[in-house]
């Protein structure tokens, strides 16, 4: 059993963008499953299913994603970009939204919200908005401090292509975060971009989150 200081490192590594991956190493299926089970059994509001998970493991579908992420700007005078490298990892998980319909209840706010998406109010349509940006969040975050539990790193990526990622994916629905998953390449630092590494990505030092004790 992991000890504090254990789960403390991988909190504060958590926060860390990995840029570049070893390949030659590969995710169990134990472990993507324990994974999947954090992103998917994790809080949402009224335990409703706000997004979809595309779980991608397949080279080919990897490098395709990453090459529609190209908005990351090295030049802001040439306007040069250049990849987001974090989606090339080992494991990449895909959130697609999604407005599941719930059980009909008595005086269920949210399903006569969904049930009535043509005339939702501007006040509906941002609470559900919100609600399912909670989800993703929650979803995503319980990802990657699960994988840096088991020993991986991560990289979120929100700079990508929606329509393309989408038709990559073959989903209905817009594609609205990607976290990239796997064993970093201990021969780089984080920062390198995994094809030039003659670039690195800044990197940024966590602000102080205040925080008031009521005792």
């Amino acid at each position: 059993m992991m000890d504090y200081n254990d789960i403390n490192k991988a909190i504060y590594a958590s926060q860390r963008c990995q840029r570049n991956w070893d390949l030659t190493k590969e995710i169990s299926q134990e472990d993507i499953d324990l994974i999947i089970t954090a992103t998917t059994q994790c809080p949402s509001k009224q335990n409703l299913a706000h997004y979809k998970i595309h779980a991608v493991t397949n080279r080919e579908l990897i490098e395709r994603i990453h090459a529609d992420t190209t908005g990351f700007t090295i030049n802001f005078s040439t306007k040069e970009t250049t990849t987001n490298t974090q989606t090339l990892a080992n494991l990449l998980l895909v959130f697609e939204e999604y407005r599941v319909v719930p059980p009909a209840k008595p005086n269920n706010t949210i399903t006569h919200i969904i049930n009535n998406n043509e005339s939702l109010s501007l006040k509906e349509q941002q609470e559900l908005m919100r609600d399912q940006n909670m989800s993703i969040g929650i979803a995503s975050g319980y990802a990657n401090l699960v994988a840096h539990i088991l020993g991986y790193t991560t990289g979120y990526c929100a700079c990508f292509h929606p329509g393309r990622i989408k038709e990559i994916i073959g989903c209905e629905n817009d594609i609205v975060l990607i976290l990239g998953i796997g064993h970093s390449d201990s021969n780089l630092n984080r920062t390198v971009h995994h094809l030039n590494h003659n670039f690195s990505y800044p990197s940024f030092r966590k602000q102080e989150i205040q925080v008031k004790y009521y005792k």
